[in-house]
């Protein structure tokens, strides 16, 4: 019966086969042998048989596994082979060697690898590649623009919601001009990294933004999260007097993911004794639990209205 996890070989494939591989294959922890201690001091066709066959047990690669060893396999395998394994490849842990190789082979060859697999991949693949070759500010493989832009363009139409906002964070920072021209789009799309990204951006370059993302967060119509992110992007750029009776209002909303994001920037950015004492009448318990600490007169907050420390109460 047939071992688990092992591939079907064909019969070239099973004259390459060396006695000492046969068992070795059979077993997770003899293949790490071979592509640690043999693989490495092969050479030419029997490096070459070995690491095509290494290739074809997948759950050696998987992402979540850390073993350095399937390095050796993708860089001694020949072209064809892992050119009809790219796709699985790219979302591996041997995926930085993939790239690598590939880099070594001409610019030309690798890009039009990232974009089969932003293409084709799965979304682990998909967002590897948009790591290694695009976003990552440590990466090793540097891209020319055009190259880089390239990628980025097909990533922003992703239909992953990860990949998509990798490329919008990654986009808004270096090549704005793709988000730009529909940036309200991009305030509603279904990525939050995406939709913060862009209010980054537009706040910086368009005066429209501020009054965008106002109407945005009072529009009923729109989805709880890109109102809350809408708020979220006033709550950068407005000083705390300004906001405070936006969060006044918000705080006591229906919805709690809208009334726990004014909350949350009244905790973390913006303490004002108005929106503080709103929260009080909030529907939600944990919205009013702290609208009660900042008020705490004892231990609350002084720009909400608390008092400091170890202040007497007032009618002491």
């Amino acid at each position: 019966m047939p071992k688990e996890n092992a591939p079907t070989l064909t019969a070239c494939e099973q004259k390459t086969l060396e006695p000492s591989w046969t068992a070795a294959l059979a077993t997770a922890s003899g293949r790490r042998w071979l592509r640690r201690a043999v693989l490495p001091v092969l050479e030419g066709s029997r490096a070459t048989a070995l690491a095509n066959l290494l290739l074809g047990f997948r759950d050696d690669f998987r992402c979540e596994q850390r073993d350095f060893s399937t390095r050796a396999v993708v860089e001694r395998a020949d072209q064809t082979t892992l050119a009809a394994n790219l796709e699985w490849l790219a979302g591996s842990n041997a995926a930085l060697a993939l790239w690598e190789r590939l880099a070594e082979e001409g610019i030309t060859r690798l890009v039009s690898a990232a974009l089969r697999v932003l293409r084709r991949g799965d979304t682990r693949a998909r967002e590897l590649v948009l790591t290694v070759l695009v976003a990552d500010p440590t990466r090793e493989i540097v891209l020319p623009p055009w190259a880089e832009r390239a990628l980025l363009v097909i990533a922003l139409t992703d239909c992953d919601e990860v990949v998509r906002g990798l490329a919008a964070e990654t986009a808004a920072g270096r090549w704005p001009e793709l988000l730009l021209p529909n940036w309200q789009h991009w305030t509603r799309d279904g990525s939050g990294r995406a939709r913060r990204a862009t209010w980054r951006l537009a706040l910086r370059v368009d005066a429209r933004a501020r009054m965008q993302a106002a109407a945005l967060t009072f529009a009923e119509e729109e989805p709880a999260d890109v109102r809350a992110d809408a708020l979220w992007a006033l709550g950068q750029v407005l000083a705390t007097a300004e906001i405070a009776p936006i969060l006044a209002r918000v705080v006591q909303h229906p919805r709690p993911e809208l009334a726990e994001a004014a909350a949350e920037l009244l905790w973390t950015r913006h303490r004002h004794p108005e929106p503080a004492r709103a929260a009080l009448a909030s529907p939600h318990p944990r919205v009013r639990e702290m609208g009660k600490r900042l008020l705490d007169p004892r231990h609350g907050s002084p720009a909400a209205g608390g008092s400091r420390p170890g202040m007497p109460f007032p009618w002491w």
